[in-house]
């Protein structure tokens, strides 16, 4: 397959994740009165589109350029990426996010992508897990939110 396709697909997904992810993180900051805002919608599609392609590219790199036997520990190189990723959210929505709220959004896409590749793939099991774990964390961080 050609590397452009390979690349836009790796956006697509990135995208579809990150999207996910804001919608997850507007309902969950609703649920615990966060002041957490998100900037209109064409706003905050750029940002997901320009952090879906860092992301992209980096899965791209380490997809094309580390061997198959290494990939697995070549993934600790995907680190860099999620930090950029955090620190455009970060920097974007500087007075109306902490650092907190573009954790939780990077854990939505990490939670979104899991659950995905787990459904895609067939581990019907393996993304319930996902789906219970996540939510058992969710309840915990809500709870301690709201005591707060």
């Amino acid at each position: 397959m050609h590397a452009a396709i390979v690349v836009a697909i790796f956006w697509a997904l990135g995208f579809l994740t990150l999207s996910i992810a804001l919608v997850l993180l507007g309902i969950c900051a609703g649920a615990i009165q966060s002041d957490c805002e998100l900037l209109s919608l064409s706003k905050e599609a750029v940002i997901a589109g320009v952090a879906a392609l860092i992301e992209a590219a980096s899965v791209w790199l380490v997809a094309v350029f580390i061997p198959a036997a290494s990939r697995g520990l070549a993934l600790r190189a995907m680190i860099v990426p999620i930090i950029i990723v955090g620190l455009i959210y970060r920097v974007v929505h500087l007075e109306s996010w902490s650092i907190f709220e573009a954790g939780l959004l990077l854990a939505f896409q990490v939670a979104v992508g899991c659950l995905l590749a787990s459904l895609i793939f067939g581990h019907f099991q393996a993304a319930l897990m996902i789906v219970v774990v996540f939510g058992i964390i969710l309840a915990v961080i809500a709870g301690i939110m709201r005591s707060l």
